[in-house]
């Protein structure tokens, strides 16, 4: 899971308005969310659970926390993205954008070159707009 900054301090972060933050995709998955691309005010942001060290605690409430991601970072997410859904399936991505007509799922051609080649995105303390406690219903 992408790390938050050590300098982050969510006391410090504005609350975002739920309705507000759409969920584009999920990248990583247990049970909920924990982390991926959502839309704040018409800007693709990437998104971590707030407090990893909660999840699976038996009062878990989540919390995530939206990052502006350079446009280097932002390509590097969609990239990953396209060949999730490409090779794997559209089942986590929200977007309305269906996988292409014709494929059929090879799951291998995505993973064995995601476990070897990405990297999270290096987060600092100043990509951070704020936290949220859901998204907005499609």
């Amino acid at each position: 899971m992408t790390e938050h900054p050590h300098e982050l301090d969510l006391t410090k972060l504005p609350q975002l308005r739920s309705e507000e933050v759409k969920l584009l995709w999920v990248s990583d998955y247990w049970d909920g969310p924990l982390e991926g691309m959502a839309e704040y005010r018409g800007e693709r942001c990437f998104y971590v659970v707030a407090e990893p060290d909660l999840i699976g605690a038996r009062d878990e409430t989540r919390r995530w926390v939206l990052y502006r991601l350079t446009p280097e970072q932002l390509r590097e997410e969609e990239r990953w993205q396209a060949l999730f859904v490409l090779h794997v399936g559209a089942h986590w991505d929200f977007t309305g954008t269906p996988a292409p007509e014709g494929t059929h799922p090879h799951p291998e051609r995505f993973y064995e070159p995601y476990r070897a080649e990405y990297h999270p995105p290096l987060l600092g303390p100043g990509q951070a707009l704020g936290w949220v406690e859901s998204f907005a219903s499609s």
